[in-house]
């Protein structure tokens, strides 16, 4: 597979080989493979735990339990005080 760079990437890879951040243009690609693959990951792992909690969240307003955002507000601002800086 043959990819092209803008110059602007090119002179970015070639300042990383040069400072000697990379051995080489190789091992950059496979340092931004990586990433996006830790990236995608992190994505779809949390994409499933949202799409979650907004279902339980749906379900609880099908269900009428809810509370308003002054009183969530009040609720939250109540914990925040009563716990130890630092917690």
């Amino acid at each position: 597979m043959n990819v092209t760079l803008t110059p602007e990437q090119e002179k970015f890879v070639s300042e990383q080989v040069n400072q000697g951040h990379y051995h080489s243009a190789e091992e950059i690609v496979q340092q931004g493979l990586e990433l996006l693959r830790t990236q995608e990951k992190f994505i779809q792992e949390n994409l499933v735990q949202l799409r979650n909690e907004i279902g339980i969240g749906i379900s609880a307003a099908e269900k009428g339990e809810l509370i308003d955002g002054e009183e969530f507000f009040a609720r939250l601002l109540e914990d925040l005080r009563s716990k130890p800086v630092g917690q």
